[in-house]
């Protein structure tokens, strides 16, 4: 089995990356480690509990350049130097990930034969509705980490950081942007309140001053350390994914709902 390399990069976001190690650890898939690079050194992260897969890296000077970051396309680059996974796989720190998000992502990469491999369309939620949409959405993508490394990330502008592998893979026909055979396990997230969420980078691409925007606006600080959350927390997360699921079955392999949506363990009842 290989191993998938998990990786969240963040700063003053602590609730939502609280909920990225939950969904971690909700995740089906077993040969994993979750990489937590924080770039606000003044709050730094730890874990409340015994995690050997769960790296955590308090850092906000470039590797490269010794100087503070400029963009996430940078941190990005740094955080990746710390993962030993077969397979990469972004966790943006806000977004939702269902329990067979690794599981199905490995299971598509090894069938295709090609370097990536990406559902079609993934969830989008705002306050007020969730629905399905198409989108370059890096994080719902697994990609051998080798071609990362081999690729790298733009470094030029906040925002653009994926589409360096992510455009070249497409192009190079290793990424499929219309597959339609999955069962949907991402969320783009913009459901959460600002006290949570703060700056949405994705919602000022293009803007001279998205990143110093996001670190003014993202202030929910590392206070303590990470805790496990309690199972009710995640499932209650999970539920609305889960009854538009059941809503909507007939949109969905039905094979891929036996294997991956009937069986598992984190299931909800309407």
């Amino acid at each position: 089995m290989k191993k998938l390399s998990f990786v969240c990069t963040t700063y003053g976001r602590f609730t939502c990356v609280e909920r990225i190690v939950a969904q971690y650890h909700a995740q089906t898939y077993s040969n994993k480690e979750l990489i937590i690079f924080n770039t606000d050194e003044e709050h730094p992260y730890s874990l409340g509990f015994e995690d050997d897969s769960i790296i955590i890296v308090n850092n906000g000077i470039d590797y490269q350049t010794k100087n503070p970051y400029e963009n996430r396309g940078q941190i990005c680059r740094d955080a990746v130097t710390h993962a030993t996974g077969d397979y990469f796989m972004l966790a943006d720190d806000d977004d939702i990930y269902l329990p067979w998000h690794m599981q199905q992502a490995v299971d598509g990469i090894e069938a295709n034969g090609k370097d990536a491999w990406k559902p079609e369309k993934s969830f989008f939620a705002t306050q007020t509705k969730l629905e399905m949409c198409m989108n370059t959405l890096e994080a719902s993508v697994i990609v051998k980490m080798e071609r990362i490394r081999e690729i790298g990330f733009r470094v030029d502008i906040t925002g653009y950081e994926g589409l360096s592998w992510y455009t070249r893979l497409r192009d190079e026909q290793h990424l499929d942007e219309h597959n339609k055979y999955y069962l949907p396990s991402y969320c783009f997230n913009w459901s959460d309140p600002h006290e949570v969420a703060g700056h949405k980078q994705s919602g000022s691409i293009g803007s001279p001053n998205n990143f110093e925007n996001h670190k003014e606006a993202s202030k929910d600080y590392a206070k303590r350390p990470l805790e496990k959350l309690l199972i009710e927390k995640i499932r209650e997360t999970y539920k609305p994914y889960y009854q538009y699921i059941r809503q909507h079955e007939a949109d969905f392999p039905g094979d891929l709902l036996t294997k991956y949506f009937s069986i598992q363990e984190y299931q909800v009842e309407n």
